[in-house]
Formats: structure tokens, C-alpha cells, sequence
């Protein structure tokens, strides 16, 4: 568990300078309709986990989870690598980001299924899976912390984000090797074929017989279609236009965002708390503490805001894979992991091409009302709603 625990801090630094950075490049590049090509540029990173995330999950029930992890992170890197490659050609705009987007998540598809189901073969004490899920989340947001304040410091001596892009993909393809390191056993359950449409159908059967996980997965997705917008687009749009600031700024305030997320997550796992009402608390929380920055004016403000927005959302990340590990058949967890993270994911690529879209419209604090009220309004639904019970 230390191993992967450290693999995930050190991912979560390479992720926050990539997710800190190419939204502000794309504005930045991008001078007709940028607020709208941020949007789907985000919506082309995130379109594997709508489209082909259902085939990681039927890998990670299928094959080696250590070997899946390494093919993720190590060409997720490699291919990153290419942004900086047409920079250099001069050639680089935000058709060619996308696109370079939606091939690194192809590979990041894997990543999140492959670590949950991965993590009950390396906790003897099943009793203790939420806290290890909070302290291998709380690693990650450490590190999201930690890695959002790195651009602004290179930025501020370097200003130059396509460079910063070269070393985060260098710095993932050498993560890659300590994946190797880890050691577990597993009972794999290999076929020498399977079919696709096969399996399909077996993700169908799994929402339609299992009314809880069917539950589960359109609260997800409706949660994060009415918040990663906020997250992702609304808050650059936020930093650049309504506060006329550059990407240092937007940077930190996403390290408010995720040092809140890291102490939430120490917080919640001394906490002995039912999961399932945890989630639900977690949802509503998660819009109603959006809905202030329709108010804010400046930008110090905002960010003690953010801080206090990121303390609830493990409520909902660490509970909701607690729940899955313990509720949930081994032979299927797989597949149950790939769908929620299709919901969060995906939905967020959805969330995001909506918000780019009103942006072009509506002032950002207005976007922060509308999803902030839509998640609030989700969350006292979810309370009328019964799951795994």
C-alpha cells in the first residue's frame, strides 16, 4: 500500500500541472471564441471515459491490474510529450490539443479502476478500506496541492507552459517504472477472447439487475455534470475574465481547491460514519459551496471559498469507493469502478462543453449559480433514495 500510495502522490502532482496548464494555453493561443474551444478541448479530454472507458473495466476484470496501471501512466506521458512536439514545429493549436487530449485520457481510462480494484488485493483487514482509500486520496490532493503551486513558481521564472508540459510527460513516463515495483497476488481470470458486444450487454445486465449501482451511476453522473464544469471551465474563465488574472493565479486556486480536498480527506477518515448517508451530505455539499462565488468580488475571497468547496468533496470520493469495494462482487468491480468513473469523467467532458457554451454568454459568478444550485438540488434528492440497503 505505501507503494502505490506514493505512485498516486506523485501522479497527482503530474496531473494538477497538466490540468493547471492546458486550459490556459488554449485561451492563451486561441484569441476568436476561446471561452468555447477551452470548452471542447475539454470535452475531447475527457470523451474516453463516455466512450471506451467501459473496455478498461472489462481489462482490469480480466487482466493484470500492475501491468494496466504501467500502460496508463506510461503512455498517458508519452503522448503528452507530443504538445510541446508541435509547439516546437509551430504548429500547435486547439484542435491539435485535443486531440493530444483525448489520446492521453484513452490511456488514463485505465488508471482509476485499475488502482481501486487493485487496492482490496493489497488490504488484509477489509475492515480498514476507507481508511486506506482516504489516505491513498488524501495523497493524491496532497499532491494536487502541492503540484498547483509548482506552475506558478516556474511560471513566474519561466513563462513558458508548453515547456512545463515536456517535463510533467518526462516525469510520468519515469512513474511508470515504479509501478513495476509493486508486488501482490492475484487470482487472475483470464479468457483467451472475448467479444466486445459480449461484454457490453454484461454492463447492461449489471445496471439493470443491480438497482443500487444503477442508482449509484446517475447520481455520479448528474453531480458531475453540474460541478466539473465549475471546476474545470468556469474556473478558468473566472481567473482570466472576471478577475483579468493569468494562469499563476489560476494555478494557486486550484491548490486552495485541492490543500482543502487533502484536509477533508485526514478529516474524514477518523471519522466512523455511515458511507452511504456520507455520499449523499457529500453531493449536496458539493453544490451548495459553489453557490457563494456568484457573490464574490475579489479574488483573495475566492479562494478561502475554494478551500472551504474542497474539504467536502472527499465526502463523496471516499465513501462512494468504499461502498463500491464492499457492496459490490469481486468479479465485477471492475466494471462497476470503469462505469462510476465514466460518470465522473465523462459527464465532466459534458459539463464542460456546457459550461464553455454559456460562457460565451454569461459572466463566470453566473455559471457558478447555475451548477452550484443544480448540485444542491441533486443532493436533497438523493436523500429520498435508497441504496445498497
Amino acid at each position: 500500500m505505501a507503494l502505490l500510495t506514493i505512485i498516486q502522490f506523485l501522479v497527482g502532482l503530474a496531473d494538477q500541472i497538466y490540468i493547471s496548464i492546458v486550459p490556459f494555453l488554449v485561451i492563451s493561443i486561441e484569441k476568436l471564441n476561446s471561452s468555447l474551444k477551452a470548452g471542447i478541448v475539454s470535452f475531447f479530454e475527457t470523451l474516453p471515459f463516455l466512450t471506451i472507458s467501459f473496455l478498461a473495466g472489462v481489462l482490469v476484470d480480466r487482466y493484470n491490474k500492475k501491468f494496466l496501471l504501467f500502460v496508463s501512466i506510461f503512455f498517458s506521458g508519452l503522448f503528452l510529450l507530443f504538445i510541446p512536439f508541435f509547439s516546437f514545429l509551430n504548429k500547435l493549436n486547439w484542435i491539435v490539443i485535443g486531440i493530444i487530449g483525448f489520446i492521453v485520457s484513452s490511456f488514463s481510462t485505465l488508471y482509476p479502476p485499475s488502482r481501486d480494484a487493485l487496492i482490496p488485493y493489497l488490504v488484509k483487514n477489509k475492515e480498514k478500506l476507507f481508511y486506506y482509500n482516504a489516505i491513498v486520496q488524501s495523497s493524491y490532493q496532497l499532491a494536487l496541492f502541492i503540484g498547483g503551486l509548482l506552475p506558478p513558481l516556474i511560471l513566474y521564472l519561466k513563462n513558458d507552459m508548453v515547456m512545463l508540459l515536456f517535463v510533467d510527460g518526462v516525469f510520468l513516463i519515469v512513474i511508470s517504472g515504479f509501478v513495476l515495483m509493486i508486488s501482490y497476488n492475484e487470482n487472475q481470470k483470464t479468457k483467451s477472447h472475448f467479444s466486445i458486444s459480449e461484454d457490453l450487454r454484461l454492463y447492461f445486465d449489471i445496471l439493470r439487475k443491480e438497482k443500487s449501482i444503477l442508482i449509484l451511476f446517475i447520481l455520479t453522473a448528474l453531480d458531475n455534470f453540474f460541478i466539473m464544469g465549475l471546476t474545470n471551465i468556469a474556473s478558468s474563465l473566472y481567473i482570466k475574465n472576471y478577475f483579468n488574472l493569468s494562469a499563476k493565479e489560476f494555478a494557486l486556486f486550484n491548490a486552495f481547491l485541492s490543500f482543502g480536498w487533502f484536509l477533508g480527506a485526514i478529516i474524514i477518515s477518523r471519522l466512523k460514519f455511515d458511507e452511504i448517508k456520507m455520499l449523499k451530505i457529500g453531493i449536496f455539499l458539493d453544490g451548495f459551496t459553489y453557490i457563494p462565488f456568484f457573490f464574490i468580488n475579489d479574488y483573495k475571497t475566492a479562494l478561502i471559498f475554494v478551500f472551504i468547496h474542497g474539504l467536502f468533496i472527499p465526502l463523496i470520493t471516499i465513501s462512494r469507493t468504499t461502498i463500491i469495494q464492499k457492496y459490490v462482487k469481486e468479479d465485477i468491480r471492475g466494471r462497476v469502478f470503469s462505469m462510476i468513473y465514466m460518470a465522473v469523467i465523462g459527464f465532466m467532458s459534458l459539463s464542460g462543453l456546457f459550461m464553455g457554451f454559456l460562457g460565451e454568454f454569461l459572466k463566470p459568478n453566473y455559471l457558478f449559480l447555475i451548477g452550484g444550485l443544480g448540485g444542491s438540488l441533486l443532493g436533497i434528492i438523493s436523500f429520498s433514495l435508497k441504496i445498497f440497503r
